[in-house]
């Protein structure tokens, strides 16, 4: 029982040392003022959200796992009317190694990809890959565009999607992968048409890469009648690149990347 409860007593009466002694001068950091994903809507939204993807493949390609890529880790702030993104919370990032390390998820599971949420993901026997990330990016980009409404959450009668974030992970990878097959606009989500394209096409080359993933030689066993195991090959940079420009040339991808129009005067 202590009778002056301080770390300091605490450490002494485990045998833990005390730690050197470091210079006591205080720093004060200035950043510029950031504000959430979830405040913008439309172009903006778009501009952002693709400007995180940019930084998350940067760091992917130098070694550096971030994991845990959702809404609240996007971040922006704006000068002279140009808005730049900010991709924070680094504390559960990692260096890549060899191996699957899926035991090491900390991604939220909404937005984690489905491979993560299947029964060999959840046991870590799937390895954490780029086109994971880009996945949950996908997810990202659709929980805000139909949740959220000019910046402010949307009642609860008229939000998709409250259910994912409470339900088991087997029933959460039902859901999402449900809604990636059908995924048919709410009716009371009066999202913007572009946004919603872009959520379509990135469904759908979500489903494709992850079809020619699990049947790597099916277009060969078709034309040869061979029969060959699906692989899960290490990722290059050229395939990262890859399918990212996949998503990039998108008839909405490219639509959201033009520049608004300043009003004529």
């Amino acid at each position: 029982m202590f009778t002056n409860p301080t770390v300091s007593a605490i450490r002494k009466s485990l045998s833990v040392p005390e730690p050197t002694a470091g210079s006591r001068v205080l720093y004060i950091r200035v950043f510029h003022k950031l504000y959430p994903i979830t405040k913008l809507h439309g172009k903006k939204l778009f501009g952002v959200w693709h400007q995180c993807i940019l930084c998350h493949v940067t760091l992917w390609k130098a070694g550096v796992c971030h994991r845990d890529v959702s809404p609240p880790n996007m971040m922006w702030y704006e000068i002279d009317g140009k808005l730049t993104s900010v991709f924070i919370d680094y504390d559960l990032s990692s260096l890549a190694e060899p191996g699957p390390q899926g035991n090491e998820r900390t991604d939220t599971l909404p937005f984690m990809a489905l491979d993560l949420l299947t029964k060999k993901g959840q046991r870590g026997e799937v390895k954490h890959q780029y086109h994971h990330d880009l996945e949950s990016f996908v997810w990202c980009f659709a929980w805000i565009s139909l949740r959220y409404k000019n910046g402010a959450l949307r009642s609860a009668r008229s939000r998709p999607f409250d259910e994912w974030a409470n339900l088991a992970v087997e029933k959460c990878l039902v859901e999402k992968t449900a809604f990636q097959f059908y995924h048919e606009a709410p009716a009371r989500s009066h999202i913007d048409p572009l946004l919603w394209s872009l959520i379509e096409d990135c469904c759908y080359l979500l489903y494709k890469d992850s079809f020619h993933r699990r049947n790597p030689q099916y277009l060969l066993s078709k034309e040869t009648g061979e029969k060959e195991k699906p692989t899960d090959t290490e990722e290059t940079e050229s395939d990262i690149d890859c399918l990212l420009q996949q998503f990039k040339d998108t008839k909405s991808w490219v639509a959201l990347s033009k520049p608004s129009r300043e009003p004529s005067l």
